[in-house]
């Protein structure tokens, strides 16, 4: 299964548009509720720092949940997420 989501996700980087809410959702739901928070901060462009700052965690927690979650959704680094994490037009301040 793994395997065919990292396809999917490499699939969907060259179709640039297939994001939608509905498969973000099935990314977001491989992670525990605070990696899916932390994981659509850092899509949104928010350093560990920023992160831990919004959400009164450490930033070595920051980093760890996103290790945690780059292993689940098979990302490699932060770019990834965006591919795979549909964001709102709007974030909240």
């Amino acid at each position: 299964a793994r395997t065919s989501r990292t396809r999917a996700v490499a699939l969907a980087r060259r179709c640039q548009g297939a994001r939608t809410p509905a498969l973000s959702g099935l990314v977001l739901g491989e992670l525990t509720a605070r990696q899916s928070q932390i994981v659509t901060l850092a899509a949104a462009g928010l350093s560990n720092r920023e992160i831990a700052e919004r959400l009164t965690l450490s930033v070595r927690t920051v980093g760890n949940h996103l290790y945690s979650a780059y292993a689940r959704l098979g990302a490699s680094d932060r770019g990834a997420l965006s591919w795979m994490v549909e964001l709102p037009d709007a974030q909240p301040a």
